[in-house]
């Protein structure tokens, strides 16, 4: 029963660490980086946010998301953030701090008090509060079944023995406690094992400071991990690890200095512990604050981006499948997403144009390119928004709506630019038509009107509509009438009989009725942002 104990507590840890983030975002939504990005403008601010936040949300694997959120969507620099991620290593240690004043005797409090806000209110805020209640009871439940597990090996009668080997092999005892807390997930269960292994005699100081050590490098990997998928996630984590490894091998190197250290630190030893866990993410903190850029810098000539052989540009992609768990950052990846999706469909859209003005057919293969890489990019949107099902709030649910409307417009767009007009321009070229003067600057004219009225629905998406919405909507009749005013000038102008004249107004009407076609696609977004398309989007 020992192992299966310490196994299961580990287990129960994994899973109210990602019960307590859902509850979290739940509570918080998409406010809490909002509210990051407010307050981390300066370094010292940047760090004592992250401490905050740490204390609020005590799993890496959430705040390496949120901080990677943060960089991608360009609202802080890696310097900023490294802050945050910094401050945040020690507000994560207030659990263990926690756990040293036997908080977790009182999780079947947590458990009560978080059921009956999570099961059996109806608002989101309540229900978010109740859900962190539980979490954080399912975490101290754990760390007693992990206590108890650990109390059962002092009477193993292997125990000592296997300990006593790490004595002359603290190096050992390092490796074991970075791969025990990679495995949990978690640097406050492994330093709760910790714990309940010194209580009982079976680990000494000199063996608690490789564990605590190697705990903290190990959730450093862990973060690592979560931010691997992303160039500017693996820098952060790279330098993240850094850190924690400059300050751990001296310790590790002067065994003695520390011991001494930790026999003067005040309180049992489980607060000995915890004030060494709080003490060891405080002083690598305040170490780096001075030399973040130069830091961020080093890390940007290890960690070089790949070689890419395309001459297109390269298309970072934001949708990280950790944050499928946390519905605000999966949303908010997905928006991002689709930004990038609407600026590869306006480059389409200029490609086009240019194509027509210089009569160069070349520019067309770049048209079909890009029209491959949007494809692709609708495909992995829709993809990765069915996927976020769980935690959804009303709102969140209608904002997934609102991007599956917007990216499958922008592929129905980039499809038209492609299929009608970079075709009706192939067949111009080959035939030799040329428009007259007053067909070329209307169609001029109606491009930009077009263009204007792309950048205003990207304006809607970046705002999440807000009061232009119903502008943008009453400008689609205004552009249509516009248009028939241009068809009826355009048929005054026609000679009949001249074959040349009746070719040019086939192109100059195909052009229009497309751009025309765009401008109804573009409609079709705002409405998603209307109050009446929100609510035929409600579940």
């Amino acid at each position: 029963m020992t192992f299966l104990e310490i196994a299961g507590g580990a287990a129960l840890t994994i899973f109210g660490v990602r019960f307590l983030r859902k509850g979290l975002d739940r509570l918080f939504g998409g406010r809490l980086v909002a509210w990051l990005a407010r307050l981390t403008q300066r370094r010292w601010k940047a760090f004592g946010s992250g401490m905050v936040v740490g204390t609020l949300a005590p799993s890496s694997t959430a705040l390496s998301l949120i901080t990677l959120q943060m960089l991608n969507t360009g609202q802080l620099t890696g310097e900023r953030m490294l802050a945050v991620l910094l401050g945040a290593n020690v507000g994560i240690t207030v659990t263990v701090q926690l756990l040293a004043f036997h908080v977790q005797d009182y999780a079947a409090l947590f458990i009560l008090l978080g059921v009956a806000g999570f099961q059996f209110l109806n608002r989101e805020i309540p229900r978010g509060i109740g859900q962190c209640l539980l979490s954080l009871g399912f975490i101290f439940l754990a760390m007693q079944m992990i206590g108890r597990g650990a109390e059962s090996l002092t009477q193993a009668p292997d125990s000592a023995n296997w300990l006593a080997l790490f004595e002359n092999h603290p190096l050992l005892l390092l490796l074991f406690s970075i791969g025990f807390t990679f495995c949990v997930q978690s640097s406050t269960a492994s330093i709760g094992f910790a714990i309940a292994l010194s209580l009982s005699g079976l680990l000494g100081h000199a063996l608690i400071i490789p564990w605590v050590l190697g705990a903290n490098l190990g959730i450093a990997v862990t973060s690592l991990v979560a931010g691997w998928a992303t160039l500017e996630g693996k820098r952060l984590a790279t330098a993240n690890l850094g850190i924690k490894l400059a300050v751990a091998l001296p310790i590790l190197l002067i065994p003695a200095i520390a011991e001494k250290l930790f026999a003067i630190l005040p309180g049992s030893d489980a607060r000995q512990i915890a004030v060494f866990h709080t003490g060891f993410n405080l002083l690598a903190g305040l170490l780096a604050m001075p030399f973040l850029g130069p830091i961020i810098r080093l890390v940007r000539v290890l960690v070089a981006p790949p070689e890419t052989r395309s001459d297109l540009p390269q298309i970072t992609s934001y949708l990280d499948p950790q944050a499928l768990d946390t519905p605000s950052l999966a949303l908010a990846n997905a928006t991002r997403e689709t930004l990038q999706m609407a600026d590869g469909t306006k480059q389409m859209l200029l490609h086009f144009w240019k194509a027509h003005v210089d009569r160069d057919v070349n520019l067309i293969l770049r048209v079909q390119q890009e029209d491959d890489r949007m494809d692709q990019l609708y495909r992995d949107i829709k993809n990765y928004l069915s996927r976020i099902r769980e935690g959804l709030t009303e709102e969140e649910v209608r904002w997934q709506f609102t991007l599956l409307t917007f990216s499958n417009e922008l592929e129905a767009i980039g499809d038209l630019i492609d299929k009608n007009l970079c075709e009706a321009l192939r067949r111009q070229t080959a035939e030799g038509v040329v428009l007259g003067a007053e067909d070329a600057a209307a169609l001029a004219d109606l491009y930009d009107k077009v263009l204007a009225r792309f950048e205003m629905a990207v304006g809607l998406l970046t705002n999440h509509g807000g009061s232009q919405a119903k502008t943008f909507l009453a400008g689609k009749e205004t552009l249509n009438e516009w248009c028939r005013q241009l068809q009826r000038e355009h048929y005054t102008r026609l000679k009949v009989g001249d074959a040349a004249v009746m070719a040019s107004s086939a192109y100059f009407l195909e052009l229009l009725n497309n751009l025309r076609r765009i401008n109804s696609g573009l409609t079709t977004i705002g409405y998603a942002f209307s109050p009446s398309g929100r609510r035929r989007q409600k579940p």
